[in-house]
């Protein structure tokens, strides 16, 4: 199933102009995607930022942070490396299958580079408590499921803000990460 899914994404991916976002005064990152088959059936892996960070803590993310100019050869190394330090994912065991537009968050100022990826084994993973509270996967057709998508207003400093979200099994996926999964849904949509 999950090589069907690469052959068809990563056609789509190549077939298409990605949004590149050129933000000299924001932070450079990127994340992984990864795209992990459970009992078959494709699911998207994501992590819930520990609440001892600076930024977005506690907050459901993909792999991933800030690059590394001077270890990291390009975006894509960023993404791997920081998956094996969150999450213990070895860059060997993920196959890149392509990038997705960029994403820039407001509050925290990053450009970030989705990098889509398909992984063979489901688990163990080995967070690192420093940066992951936890690590689980949602099967990308419960992201699609009636309800689990939606909107809802909440308040920012006292201003109320619409916010798109997914709340799938209890965790609330929004910010940068609900529009990167939004994204690759949307490109997986006649397939899945």
């Amino acid at each position: 199933m999950l090589d069907d899914l690469a052959g068809h994404l990563g056609r789509v991916l190549a077939s298409r102009s990605r949004r590149v976002l050129e933000r000299p005064e924001k932070v450079v990152a990127a994340v992984l995607v990864p795209l992990v088959a459970v009992a078959g059936e494709p699911h998207l892996l994501f992590t819930r930022r520990s609440t001892a960070l600076r930024h977005h803590q506690g907050q459901i993310s993909f792999p991933g942070g800030r690059r590394d100019a001077g270890v990291d050869a390009s975006l894509e190394a960023t993404a791997l490396r920081e998956a094996e330090e969150e999450i213990g994912l070895t860059p060997a065991e993920v196959r890149l299958v392509g990038a997705l537009d960029d994403i820039e968050t407001m509050s925290t100022q990053f450009v970030i580079t989705p990098f889509v990826g398909l992984v063979a084994r489901a688990e163990p993973w080995r967070p690192d408590p420093r940066e992951v509270d936890a690590v689980f996967t949602v099967p990308v057709r419960r992201l699609r499921a009636p309800g689990v998508a939606r909107r809802e207003t909440w308040d920012f400093q006292g201003r109320p803000v619409e916010i798109d979200l997914y709340d799938a099994d209890g965790h609330v996926i929004w910010g940068a990460t609900q529009r990167i999964t939004h994204n690759l849904l949307g490109l997986l949509e006649p397939i899945v």
